[in-house]
């Protein structure tokens, strides 16, 4: 009898083991499973991704702009001049502040503004055709800050404008890289040339001036596929040479700093610009005062 019973225990025994190994064997292919489907999602979501394209950049949207018709000595259009978009020194008059910039962008906007790059600028000066309402606004120097806070406020309120760049500065960091200059140029923005380096040109020889704005030229060209065909002088300075120069590079037009509203009786190479530094929105508005009716 007792050897009965141990019998009896052996067999239960074998037969509970081999259930839970069954069950165990059961659990390990079911985990098997779920992480095999998982691992399929997740290169299915790898798919997906290296699918996807990135969104090409969208232009700043073309309005229905409102023309008049006069003598091409009476148009005027004022051409604004920043620099740095920055909160980081109030006391620099050089920073205009991002949240200063962007309500004047929305003033520009709301009040009907239509924004132009220099090539539809010289064709109003040229034939009298012009918006009822004309801005250029310009940068100088290519600072960071004119993508990270300028560019996205521009695009938010449809207006283009004109970057000036020191092209040996370019892609060093503190200026902006040659992929935020073909994105902005790409969508709808004008880069031109500041010159490679940035030193006055009246002070430079012939040569020395002459290569100063080819480079900067050829730099523009080869790297971010703009023409190239503005100058904007380093400092405001320039003199006779300086234009002789543009004019054997097939540069069109070139901006100064001398304050005032532009016009082609000052001369194509010596376009004048409104200094924009902080301050109130009613001053800002000021300077477009003659085009408010």
């Amino acid at each position: 009898m007792k050897k009965f019973l141990v019998i009896i225990s052996f067999i239960l025994l074998m037969t509970l083991g081999i259930v839970s190994c069954g069950k165990s064997e059961e659990s390990n292919k079911t985990q098997i499973d779920e992480t095999n489907n998982e691992e399929q999602q997740i290169n299915n979501n790898d798919e997906k991704i290296e699918e996807e394209k990135p969104e090409e950049e969208v232009k700043v949207e073309e309005k229905e702009i409102e023309y008049i018709n006069i003598a091409p000595e009476q148009v005027r259009i004022p051409i604004l001049m920043y620099h740095s978009i920055s909160d980081e020194d109030p006391n620099n008059n050089l920073l205009v502040p991002p949240s200063m910039f962007e309500e004047q962008m929305a003033w520009l906007e709301a009040n009907g503004f239509t924004a132009m790059n220099l090539d539809e600028a010289l064709e109003s000066m040229e034939t009298g055709k012009v918006p009822k309402r004309p801005v250029v606004i310009t940068f100088d120097d290519g600072y960071l800050d004119n993508y990270t806070s300028a560019f996205p406020s521009l695009k938010n309120h449809g207006l283009k404008a004109t970057f000036f760049v020191i092209t040996d500065g370019v892609d060093n960091g503190y200026y902006m890289s040659s992929d935020m200059l073909k994105e902005m140029q790409a969508a709808g923005m004008s880069i031109e040339n500041h010159t490679a380096n940035h030193l006055e040109l009246d002070k430079l020889s012939r040569e020395d001036a002459y290569d100063s704005i080819k480079r900067g030229q050829d730099f523009l060209r080869n790297n971010i596929g703009s023409d190239g065909n503005y100058l904007c002088y380093p400092v405001g300075k320039y003199n006779e040479e300086t234009i002789e120069i543009q004019k054997e590079l097939g540069i069109k037009a070139a901006t100064t700093t001398q304050g005032g509203i532009s016009s082609i009786g000052d001369g194509l190479y010596q376009l004048k610009r409104v200094r924009i530094y902080p301050m109130s929105i009613e001053s800002f508005s000021s300077i477009f005062s003659e085009y408010i009716y």
